[in-house]
């Protein structure tokens, strides 16, 4: 065997490892992307449940369900679909803290205004 075919067979090796390294990473992130799968279908189930209770013990509708949806989408300054957080200031301690947070980051008081959805 010459330095060449040492060569070759070494390329070989670590080639085979880094697939092998690939493929390891792609099952990870497919289980991954199941478990989100199983949370956001778990979450739309419960959404709509809690939606036709309060459709049918009030006098909301489906407008008034779409109409809010909007109007907490523009919250964040875009309509994008999504609830992006936004700073809050702290009425204790006057710094900004993510509205994802219940409690201030800093001084520990309770933030104004938290989206108990963001937290989830």
């Amino acid at each position: 065997m010459d330095l060449f075919d040492l060569y070759q067979q070494g390329s070989i090796y670590e080639a085979k490892e880094q697939a092998e390294a690939a493929q390891n990473q792609s099952a990870e992130m497919a289980a991954k992307v199941r478990i989100l799968q199983r949370r956001t279908d778990s979450l739309a189930l419960a959404c709509q449940a809690l939606w036709e209770l309060l459709r049918e013990r009030t006098e909301l509708t489906d407008a008034d369900l779409i109409a809010r949806m909007q109007k907490v989408d523009l919250r964040d300054g875009a309509a994008d679909g999504r609830m992006t957080p936004v700073p809050v200031k702290c009425p204790a301690c006057q710094r900004l803290s993510n509205s994802r947070r219940e409690d201030c980051l800093y001084c520990g008081a309770r933030l104004p205004g938290s989206q108990v959805l963001e937290r989830l």
